[in-house]
C-alpha cells in the first residue's frame, strides 16, 4: 500500500492531507506555495474519490475516471500555471484533490480505465461535467464557443427515450420544470428539481441601484431551456443578468431556503444551483412595496457535458462506462494514450 507525505497544516473533508510524489514549498508574496508532482494516474485516484461518490456504481466511476483524465491532460496542455511549474490547482476551478481518502473501488476505475481519453478528431475532446441534470442538459456554445468547435456537447435529453424537445421556448421550459419528468436518468437524485421564494429585499442586497425591484423574468433562454439572460426591473433603472455564472451569483442568496425533489430543505448557498431556472411572481404586497418571486429549478451546475447523477443513474440502469460517455459526448471516442 502507498503511503504519502502529510501536510499538517492542511485540513481538507478527510482531515489532515497526504500526497504522492513529490512537494516542493515556494515562499510568494501571499504566502507560502505547496506544489504536488505525482504521476497522473496517482492525480486521478484522488480526484475521482473527491469528485464522484465511491459507492456510485463502478461503471459511472470509470466514466468519471476517463473524463478527469481527459480534463487533466486538457490542462496539461494549457499550462496555465507555468509561472509556478505546476498545471492545476486542487479546487473546483480545475478538478477538485485530494478532498477525501483513496477507495478500493475508485482506484479499480482508474485503473481499469488506465490511459484511455475522450478524443474528438484525432484531438482531446473538452470532458466537461457537472453534479446533476433537470433531465436536459445544454450545449458547448455557454461559455461563448462556437458550436461548430464543440459538435459533441449537444443539448440532449438524459433519458433512455431520447425525445427531443425545444425548451429554449419559455412557456415549454415552465411546463417542462414544473414537471416531474421521471423517465430521467437524474430523478430520483434530490437536486433533480428544486423551488425557492426570494423577495425584492433580498434582490435588492445585491442589486441596490435599481431602486425597489418589481420584476424579476428570463428573458432569453438557450439550448436546453437554460436561462442566458435575465431581466430585474427596479423602480430607478432595469438591468440585465448575463450568463449563468452572472445570473446563478446574483439570484442567489444564503439566506434562501431551497425545497429538494425529495421534500427536504437546504440553505446556506450564495449561489443558485443551477441556471436552468423559471421565474414567476408569487405575491405583491402594495403597502409594505415588497414582492415575492419563485424560482423554480432543476439540476446542479453547468449543465454541460456528462451529469454525475446522470451517469449512475444510467449505470444502474446496466448501462457500462463507454455507453454512458458515448451518450453524452456524441460523436467523441475512446482512445488510449
Amino acid at each position: 500500500m502507498k503511503t504519502g507525505i502529510a501536510a499538517e497544516s492542511i485540513e481538507r473533508a478527510q482531515g489532515t492531507p497526504s500526497y504522492y510524489g513529490t512537494l516542493e514549498i515556494r515562499k510568494e508574496p501571499e504566502g507560502l506555495l505547496l506544489i504536488n508532482e505525482l504521476d497522473i494516474e496517482d492525480y486521478l485516484t484522488r480526484v475521482v474519490p473527491s469528485e464522484m461518490p465511491s459507492y456510485y456504481e463502478k461503471e459511472a466511476l470509470k466514466a468519471q475516471a476517463v473524463c478527469a483524465r481527459t480534463y487533466a491532460y486538457r490542462q496539461i496542455q494549457a499550462n496555465a500555471y507555468s509561472q509556478y511549474g505546476a498545471h492545476v490547482d486542487d479546487s473546483t476551478n480545475y478538478q477538485v484533490y485530494n478532498n477525501t481518502e483513496t477507495y478500493e473501488r475508485t482506484d479499480a476505475a482508474v485503473a481499469e480505465t488506465y490511459g484511455q481519453l475522450l478524443t474528438v478528431g484525432g484531438g482531446l475532446a473538452e470532458a466537461y461535467y457537472f453534479s446533476t441534470s433537470c433531465g436536459y442538459t445544454t450545449d458547448g456554445t455557454l461559455w461563448g464557443a462556437p458550436a461548430e468547435s464543440v459538435p459533441y456537447l449537444k443539448a440532449i435529453p438524459v433519458t433512455g427515450n431520447q425525445v427531443e424537445m425545444n425548451l429554449s421556448d419559455d412557456a415549454l421550459f415552465e411546463e417542462y420544470i414544473k414537471g416531474k419528468n421521471t423517465d430521467a436518468y437524474d430523478y430520483a437524485f434530490p437536486l433533480y428539481r428544486w423551488r425557492v421564494d426570494i423577495t425584492n429585499r433580498q434582490l435588492e442586497q445585491k442589486l441596490d441601484r435599481l431602486g425597489v425591484i418589481t420584476g424579476l423574468e428570463v428573458t432569453e433562454r438557450g439550448p436546453g431551456g437554460i436561462a442566458k439572460e435575465v431581466r430585474v426591473t427596479g423602480e430607478g433603472d432595469t438591468k440585465i443578468l448575463s450568463g449563468q455564472t452572472q445570473i446563478r451569483n446574483t439570484l442567489g442568496n444564503s439566506s434562501l431556503v431551497y425545497t429538494k425533489n425529495d421534500g427536504e430543505t437546504l440553505s446556506g448557498w450564495d449561489s443558485l444551483p443551477s441556471a436552468f431556472i423559471h421565474i414567476e411572481v408569487k405575491e405583491r404586497n402594495e403597502e409594505e412595496n415588497t414582492t415575492t418571486f419563485t424560482i423554480w429549478g432543476g439540476g446542479y451546475g453547468h449543465g454541460v457535458g456528462m451529469s454525475q447523477n446522470g451517469a449512475e443513474g444510467m449505470a444502474r440502469a446496466g448501462k457500462n462506462y463507454r455507453e454512458i460517455l458515448e451518450f453524452f459526448y456524441r460523436g467523441a471516442e475512446i482512445q488510449e494514450q
